[in-house]
C-alpha cells in the first residue's frame, strides 16, 4: 500500500543524521548556483522542475529536496508578509542635483548626460525630469553644493505646482510659460515642494567649472550669483531649443556638444547672474588659419568625439575664449556647425544609390538612422529619402536627358 507523503516527510526528517547533513551541504551550494535559472523552477513559487534538474546531472537525496521545498515556502511567506519598502534615496552627503540622484526623488524617467573632471565628479550635467499627475510633496533635503542649477520648464508650470524656501526666502512660480528659467545657487540652504505634471531640463554647473571659465575671460572671482524663479531668459531658452530634439528622443550628446553647451551656459551665468565684473577681453573673430584648422578637425571627427580643448589648443586659445570666437566667426555654436558639416557629408553620400539611409547616417557621424533623419529634416525641410529622389545620380541623369530632348533643333 502506498504510504502518505506526510508520513514520509516525518520519517525522513527524523532519520536525517549529522553525516546526512554534511553530505547535503555540497548539494546545497550546487543548487544555489543554479536555482536562479528559470529552467529549474516551475511556474509555481515552490515547485522544482525535476526533469530539468536531471538533465543537468543533478540528483539530490529526498530529505534534502523536501527540506528545500519547505524552506522556499517559508521564505515566500515571510517575503509576502513584509511591508512595501518606500522609495529609497541616497544618503544626504551623496545626494546631488543631477542624474539619478535627482530623478529618483520624483520617480521620473531619466535623461542624463554629464562631463566629469579628473576626479570622476561631474562638473556639468544635463538631467530631464518628466512626471505625471501627483500631489504636492516635499523633496528630500539636499546638502549645500558648490554649484549652480538652471531649471528650464519645458512646459508651463502652474503657479500652485511649485514652491521653495531658499536661504529663508519663500519663492514660487512667477511666470507660467514654456521655457521659463529658474537659477538657483546650491550653496544656499533650500527646501522644495513640487507637484505634477511637470517637465524640466536641469543644467548643473559646478563652481570649479565657473572659476575656470572666469579665469579664461579675465573676470574677477564670483562669490555669489543672482537667483531668479520662472523668469524669461532668451539665451537659455534658445540654447535649450537647440538640444531639445535630442533630449526628448533620449539621444546622448557627444563630448563636443556637452563641452560646447557647458561653456555657453557658464559664460552666460557669469555675465548675467554673477556679481563679478563683465568680460574685459574683446571678442574678436577667429583668424583665417584658425577657421581652416578648426573645420579640418571637425570634418575629421564628424561623430563628435573631439573636445573643445583640442580645437582651442590647435588655435592657441583657451577653451572658453575659443568658443566665443567661434560663435562670432561662424554665427553659431561649435556643435550646431558640426551638425551642418554632417548634413553636407550626408548629401554627398546620398548620391550613392548603393548606400542605405542607415549607412549614410552612420558615415555622416550620427548615432542611428532616426537621429540622422530628424537632423536632416530640420535643416533641409525634407526627408533624406525624398532629397535622394530629387538630387541623386538617377535624378541628375534624368534631368540631363529631359533637357536634351527639349532642346530646340
Amino acid at each position: 500500500m502506498r504510504r502518505p507523503l506526510i508520513g514520509t516527510v516525518k520519517r525522513a526528517s527524523r532519520g536525517l543524521t549529522l553525516a546526512d547533513e554534511k553530505s547535503t551541504s555540497g548539494y546545497q551550494s550546487s543548487l544555489n548556483e543554479r536555482i536562479g535559472d528559470n529552467a529549474l523552477v516551475e511556474s509555481g513559487p515552490s515547485e522544482l522542475n525535476y526533469p530539468a534538474l536531471k538533465e543537468r546531472g543533478l540528483t539530490f537525496p529526498r530529505c534534502f529536496i523536501l527540506r528545500l521545498l519547505f524552506e522556499r515556502r517559508v521564505g515566500m511567506a515571510r517575503k509576502q508578509g513584509l511591508p512595501k519598502v518606500p522609495l529609497s534615496t541616497r544618503p544626504d552627503h551623496d545626494r546631488k542635483f543631477y542624474g539619478a540622484n535627482l530623478a529618483e526623488v520624483f520617480r521620473t524617467p531619466l535623461y542624463d548626460c554629464s562631463l566629469k573632471n579628473v576626479s570622476g565628479v561631474p562638473d556639468f550635467a544635463l538631467t530631464r525630469l518628466k512626471g505625471g499627475s501627483m500631489e504636492m510633496q516635499q523633496a528630500p533635503a539636499y546638502p549645500e553644493d558648490r554649484a549652480m542649477l538652471i531649471c528650464v520648464a519645458l512646459a508651463p508650470t502652474p503657479v500652485d505646482r511649485w514652491r521653495a524656501r531658499i536661504d529663508g526666502q519663500e519663492v514660487s512660480v512667477s511666470h507660467s510659460i514654456a521655457f521659463a528659467t529658474t537659477v538657483i545657487d546650491l550653496m544656499k540652504p533650500m527646501e522644495m515642494w513640487a507637484a505634477g505634471p511637470f517637465d524640466y531640463l536641469h543644467y548643473y554647473v559646478s563652481r570649479d567649472l565657473l572659476d575656470r571659465v572666469a579665469a579664461d575671460n579675465r573676470i574677477a572671482p564670483v562669490d555669489s550669483f543672482r537667483m531668479v524663479f520662472f523668469e524669461r531668459d532668451l539665451v537659455v531658452a534658445q540654447l535649450t531649443k537647440t538640444i531639445l530634439s535630442q533630449v526628448r528622443n533620449r539621444e546622448p550628446l557627444n563630448t563636443l556638444a556637452l563641452e560646447d553647451v557647458s561653456l555657453l551656459v557658464s559664460t552666460h551665468l557669469l555675465q548675467h547672474y554673477g556679481n563679478g565684473k563683465r568680460v574685459l577681453r574683446a571678442q574678436p573673430s577667429l583668424e583665417i588659419w584658425q577657421k581652416i584648422r578648426t573645420e579640418e578637425m571637425l570634418r575629421a571627427h564628424l561623430e563628435g568625439e573631439i573636445r573643445i580643448a583640442d580645437l582651442a589648443t590647435a588655435c592657441q586659445l583657451s577653451p572658453s575664449h575659443f568658443s566665443r570666437c567661434f560663435r562670432q566667426s561662424f554665427g553659431t555654436s561649435v556643435h550646431q556647425w558640426l551638425i551642418k558639416l554632417r548634413i553636407d557629408a550626408a548629401k554627398n553620400l546620398l548620391r550613392e544609390p548603393d548606400l542605405t539611409l542607415a549607412e549614410v547616417g552612420f558615415r555622416s557621424g550620427f548615432c542611428d538612422q532616426a537621429a540622422f533623419t530628424r537632423a536632416f529634416t530640420t535643416l533641409e525641410g525634407t526627408t533624406p529619402s525624398r532629397w535622394r529622389k530629387l538630387n541623386g545620380r538617377s535624378a541628375v541623369a534624368t534631368d540631363h536627358l529631359v533637357s536634351g530632348e527639349l532642346r530646340p533643333r
